[in-house]
């Protein structure tokens, strides 16, 4: 995944995002398919079809390690959905 658009330009902004983007990649990390900074951050996406808690693992050490404390990470594993939007309440607007 290459984001030429907008994470050239805030990857910075995220300590350890530039080293996690260098070496974590699908050649050298199994059942990892991408790493993305999704939307204007500070959150990163890591697409993956397997192997969930060490990639995350991975990613989290390099996040550990930066300076000042290193920067807290939430790692959540999310389902996907299939059947899309879908209306859980209605409002009776009368």
């Amino acid at each position: 995944m290459e984001d030429r658009v907008h994470q050239p330009y805030r990857m910075h902004l995220i300590p350890g995002l530039p080293e996690i983007l260098a070496n974590f990649n699908p050649d050298n990390t199994p059942g990892l398919l991408g790493i993305c900074l999704s939307g204007a951050g500070p959150t990163i996406l890591a697409l993956a079809i397997d192997n969930f808690d060490d990639i995350a693992a991975k990613i989290r050490a390099v996040f550990d390690r930066q300076p000042d404390g290193g920067v807290e990470t939430v790692y959540e594993l999310l389902d996907i959905v299939s059947e899309g939007a879908t209306c859980i309440e209605t409002v009776d607007n009368e």
